[in-house]
């Protein structure tokens, strides 16, 4: 499951070897000032809009990956039975508008990342 830190205003999601894998993709890193907003979510999936691409899946099971609309590009990684935490990011700080995370303590994160904006 990935990891969320704040370290010196960069909020890094650290992702495992096995996501890494599965997403395509590599850690992410962006400014804590690109934060928007932060959501505690019970179901990540329903967060979740439009076509992988690239990533990993099994519908209801689990998510990894760039997820594409015609107006975003959101990273996901999530996971069954877990809830999430969806985080909202300014358009100019980044190539994604949202990240949507599994997590084992989301109000933690959630948390987390409001006190350091």
């Amino acid at each position: 499951m990935a990891k969320i830190q704040v370290e010196g205003g960069q909020v890094s999601i650290h992702l495992s070897f096995a996501e890494k894998i599965g997403a395509l993709h590599g850690d992410l890193r962006f400014s804590v000032s690109a934060v928007r907003a932060v959501r505690v979510v019970d179901k990540p999936f329903r967060e979740i809009e439009g076509i992988r691409s690239p990533g990993t899946g099994v519908p209801g099971v689990i998510a990894l990956g760039t997820y594409r609309t015609c107006q975003r590009r959101d990273f996901v990684a999530v996971y069954l039975g877990q809830r999430g935490v969806v985080i909202d990011i300014g358009a100019d700080n980044t190539k994604y508008r949202r990240v949507i995370l599994s997590t084992q303590d989301p109000g933690r994160v959630a948390g987390m990342l409001a006190s350091a904006r």
